[in-house]
């Protein structure tokens, strides 16, 4: 329980109103977008991120958005949390969301991966 309560006071302490850096953008026109109030805590850095779709995937979703944990030494991420939207840069009303974090796993190695990692951890 008090793991929970300290997860959901750190979320929490983002900033609630964001000024989204586009971190790469795909050949599908898929953007990643990153709030530079990232947190950071020696190695490990968390941040909200928006994945912006061009166009809906088949859920009818255009973005998604939450909260990503990177260990810049160890080259790995892992979600924190994360909710879907119908409309683009996250709006509209959420058509699901997780909150549960994932396992950690490398960060993948296509260019759009692999640009947010090089940005995150050169903070």
């Amino acid at each position: 329980m008090k793991k929970i309560l300290a997860a959901v006071c750190l979320l929490a302490s983002f900033s609630a109103t964001a000024e989204w850096v586009l971190v790469s953008e795909n050949e599908y026109g898929t953007g990643l977008f990153v709030d530079p109030n990232i947190k950071k805590n020696a190695n490990l850095r968390m941040f909200w991120h928006i994945q912006n779709l061009k166009q809906a995937d088949s859920q009818g979703d255009m973005s998604y958005r939450g909260v990503w944990q990177y260990d810049c030494q160890e080259s790995r991420q892992r979600n924190m949390q994360v909710a879907a939207y119908p409309g683009p840069m996250a709006t509209g009303q959420k058509s699901e969301e997780a909150y549960q974090p994932s396992d950690w796993m490398p960060i993948g190695s296509d260019p759009s991966s692999q640009a947010m990692y090089k940005y995150i951890c050169s903070l």
